[in-house]
Parts: C-alpha cells; sequence; structure tokens
C-alpha cells in the first residue's frame, strides 16, 4: 500500500482527500485497511498459537484450546494479546497456572511468564519467544468465548463497529489509558460494549430501526458524535452502560442487586455475565473522559476548516502510529516473508479461520458443532431485538453539559 508518510502511514498517495466529515470518513477507511492483520501478521499468529497449543496439549492431552477475544474478532491492533481458554481438563495435585508456566519454561517457549492468580480470572501472562507476542491463559472459562460470539452478533448488525473500535483503540493505546490494572483505564472489551451502546443510542436516535443502521460516508460523524457524547454528554455519575437494555445505557440504581450494592465511576454491565461489572476497575475512567472530550475538540476544528487549508491528515488529529509499531511490523514482514508465499488466499475472515481450529480443538466435530449451536441460539434469545427496540432512552447524557 502506498502511503504519504510515516506518521500517517495509512493515507494513501495520490488520493484526494479534500476535506469536512467525508475526508475524516475516507481516512478512517484506509486507516482500518492499514491496521487489520496482514496475511503475514496473522499466519505469523496463528503459528504462535499453534506452539502454545502444542505446550498445553503435552501438559493435558485431554484438554481443548479456545481462542476468542480480539484475535477471534478481528479487533486487533498489531501488538494486541492474545487470549485463550484452556478447557476440558482435570488435573490431580499441584496448580494448572503453576503447571503451565513450568511448562513453558522448560519448553523454552516463552518470556516474561507471570502467573498472576488473585484475579478475578486467574490467568498466565507471557510474551511468545518467536513472534513476540503476548498471550493471556485462562483455566475452565467460557465467558470469554461466549463474549467473542456476542461481539460477532453485533458487528453483523453494525458493520462500522470494528473501523469505530480500532481507531478508538489505537487512541488509548498512545495515550497509555488501554491498561486497566496498571492505569485504571479502559479494557479492549470495555471500549467496544461502548462502542455498541452508542451505536445502538445512535439507531435509536436516527429512527431507523426497523430497517438497520445503514451508512454511507457517516465513520467521521460517528467518530465525532462518540466522542462528543463520552467527552462531554454521557452522565458516568448516575448511568451505567448496558448493551442489554433499550438504548445502551441505565440508571445504575437498576444494577445495584447484580453487583451486590457496589457501583463503579466507570459501570458496564457484561451482557454474558450480568452480575460481572466490566469497568469496575477503570478508576482513570474520568481521565479517559477528558481525552475525548480533547478529542473531539481537535478533530472538530480540522472538520470546520475549509478544504482548501486542510493540509495533512485530519484524522492525525486524534492518532498516529507509535515508532515501535511500525518497526514491530516490518520485523514481522521480513522475519516471517515465507507465509507471503504460501499460497494461503486472504479474505479477511478471522473469524472462521481461528474458530476451525481453535474453537475446542479436542471435542468431536459432531458435539463441537451441538455446543456453538446452542450458544449461538442462546445468545439470539438473550439479546432479541434489544438492541433495536424503539424505545428511546436519551436519560443517559447530563444536560448540563
Amino acid at each position: 500500500m502506498n502511503t504519504t508518510d510515516e506518521q500517517h502511514p495509512w493515507m494513501l498517495s495520490n488520493y484526494e482527500y479534500g476535506g469536512g466529515v467525508n475526508a475524516l470518513h475516507d481516512e478512517i477507511e484506509h486507516f482500518y485497511n492499514y491496521i487489520i492483520s496482514t496475511p503475514t501478521e496473522y499466519m505469523m499468529r496463528m503459528e504462535a498459537i499453534c506452539r502454545v497449543e502444542s505446550v498445553v496439549l503435552s501438559t493435558w492431552p485431554q484438554a481443548s484450546i479456545e481462542v476468542f477475544g480480539s484475535f477471534c474478532t478481528g479487533l486487533n491492533l498489531p501488538n494486541s494479546d492474545i487470549d485463550i481458554a484452556v478447557n476440558n481438563f482435570y488435573w490431580q495435585g499441584g496448580q494448572p497456572l503453576t503447571d503451565l508456566k513450568n511448562a513453558l519454561d522448560a519448553r523454552g517457549v516463552a518470556d516474561n511468564i507471570i502467573v498472576v492468580d488473585k484475579a478475578r480470572v486467574p490467568v498466565v501472562k507471557f510474551k511468545e519467544r518467536l513472534s513476540q507476542i503476548k498471550f493471556d491463559i485462562s483455566f475452565n472459562t467460557t465467558s470469554g468465548v461466549k463474549a467473542a460470539e456476542l461481539v460477532k452478533m453485533f458487528i453483523e448488525q453494525f458493520p462500522e463497529l470494528p473501523k469505530l473500535v480500532l481507531v478508538l483503540k489505537q487512541y488509548l493505546v498512545q495515550l497509555g489509558v488501554n491498561d486497566v490494572y496498571n492505569t485504571g483505564g479502559v479494557s479492549s472489551y470495555a471500549l467496544t460494549l461502548m462502542c455498541i451502546s452508542f451505536l445502538q443510542k445512535q439507531t435509536l436516535e436516527t429512527s431507523i430501526a426497523t430497517s438497520g443502521y445503514k451508512t454511507h460516508k457517516k465513520l467521521g460523524q460517528l467518530l465525532l458524535k462518540f466522542l462528543e457524547y463520552y467527552g462531554r454528554k454521557f452522565d458516568f455519575y448516575k448511568y451505567g452502560i448496558s448493551v442489554r437494555r433499550h438504548g445502551g445505557c441505565v440508571e445504575k440504581t437498576e444494577l445495584l442487586y447484580n453487583f451486590d450494592g457496589i457501583l463503579s465511576m466507570l459501570t458496564i454491565e457484561d451482557p454474558i455475565t450480568p452480575s460481572n461489572n466490566i469497568g469496575r476497575n477503570s478508576f482513570g475512567v474520568m481521565y479517559v473522559k477528558q481525552c475525548f472530550q480533547r478529542g473531539f475538540a481537535n478533530l472538530s476544528k480540522m472538520v470546520d476548516l475549509d478544504a482548501s487549508k486542510v493540509n495533512g491528515s485530519i484524522l492525525a488529529k486524534l492518532i498516529t502510529m507509535q515508532e515501535t509499531t511500525i518497526i514491530y511490523r516490518n520485523w514481522v514482514h521480513y522475519t516471517f516473508q515465507h507465509f507471503a508465499n504460501t499460497g494461503y488466499s486472504w479474505g479477511g475472515d478471522f473469524h472462521y479461520a481461528v474458530e476451525s481450529k481453535y474453537n475446542a480443538t479436542s471435542m468431536s466435530e459432531k458435539y463441537k458443532q451441538e455446543e456453538e449451536e446452542v450458544v449461538e441460539q442462546d445468545l439470539k434469545n438473550n439479546f432479541k431485538d434489544l438492541s433495536l427496540s424503539s424505545h428511546n432512552n436519551n436519560g443517559c447524557e447530563n444536560t448540563k453539559a
């Protein structure tokens, strides 16, 4: 892909962007095409998963490997972690987290191995040595897999969701507020639910619930409205986010029972496990709110300029690419260039390729298919018509903003 400069590598050379919100839309489209995994990056990640799978199955031959999270949904950035659930296994003596750490050490597959056993969902964190990709491995958990299925359902409903999420993820990453446990920032899953909630609200406000949410050159408008909504209008003190509710949000008082009377500034109802507050550890959310507000102000100024006065990227007022990311991607394409000559046909279908190999590896095909059908039907039953409700909920905004 020909680009204009290293700081804004998503911009195409010899392309007339012009100005205004339409130019912003085009940049978001081009950023999305630039940032999603290339065939080489995708195959490199799949190979890394294979190496980790080999260690897991050599330790617990009866286990199954299920990939979930952003790589499964296609919402990963080049440096995003890979999430894996090890399911359908039993152990005698010892602890599975420590056993896995020792196995990874013995096989020389991983560096910087950390056992996090105090978290709500204990995990083993490490960096896969050959690919330099970070992994999070949990045990006997199904909520992450169901969450990935749910996100894919919403992507079908809102085709613009991946493009909006990836721009905003990049924004939070470069500001260092995407790390929940170290900075109290907003996690990838929380941000995705915030985007879904926002799009549900937009659907209601534009009165097109019966025909679906259609877009034509609207990505720029959606990005600006998202930043304005969560940066200026959304009342974090009074309301929580729930994609299961009409309009994507709910008064926090309605969630008190589910959360045992404990609420947080960022309150997000987990659509898979409603008693789980996704935002409970995001203690820095008010700083994130300020970042959204600042991003809205900066982008608005550029969009309002006459096209003749726009010089360079509009989107760059919000995001840039870190040099470390560009260097890493160049290293990947040089080191794993053999993947480019494997005859692999790239269709961009992360979902099918990942699921076909890594959803319940050790299950029989019949059992696996039955399990997937049950999960899909449960999700459809739980979320049927909720996001397309005609009930208009504008109460989540702070009227004083």
